[in-house]
């Protein structure tokens, strides 16, 4: 790992097609985002759009999908920082000096070595221009709350499932 990515692993108790499909569902995506999330037809050079809180609409903000790969890969470009991003930034030079900035995410979908834990997913958000990006601090605490959510809302499906 470089100091200007972050990559974060969890174990989730879920199948690779359950995990591919709840990273692809926009309104499985907006549970886990907390009311945001994105929606695609997961084409690739396909548009990500953004709901921009639960009661917002989607945005285009020029991402795109790179890879799409079901069961194993997803991958899109990251918007560059938006107004919402604000209070990340010390000042307000900061804040337009990222506005350069682009990176992408990647979700790579692999079965767990010992198959009770179900797969590993390694989310990897590379680009950043520094490794003192403001984002790329902002994004590592989001991240790992997000896949967090993401991992509680698919192993109680399976709990649910079975019961």
């Amino acid at each position: 790992m470089s100091a200007s990515e972050f990559v974060y692993q969890i174990y989730i108790r879920t199948t690779p097609a359950h995990l591919y499909q709840a990273l692809t569902d926009a309104e499985a995506a907006q549970q886990y985002f907390g009311g945001w999330g994105p929606k695609s037809d997961w084409q690739v050079g396909s548009p990500v759009l953004w709901k921009m809180g639960p009661d917002g609409d989607y945005q285009d903000l020029d991402q795109h999908v790179i890879a799409a790969d079901p069961g194993r890969t997803l991958a899109y470009s990251w918007h560059r920082v938006l107004p919402m991003h604000r209070e990340l930034f010390a000042s307000e030079q900061e804040f337009e000096a990222a506005h350069t900035e682009k990176s992408q995410v990647r979700f790579d979908i692999e079965p767990a070595e010992v198959p009770a834990l179900g797969v590993r997913l390694t989310l990897t958000h590379d680009g950043f221009d520094t490794p003192e990006s403001t984002m790329l601090a902002g994004i590592s605490s989001g991240w790992v709350m997000i896949l967090s959510s993401l991992k509680t809302m698919l192993e109680d499906a399976e709990r649910s499932s079975r019961d």
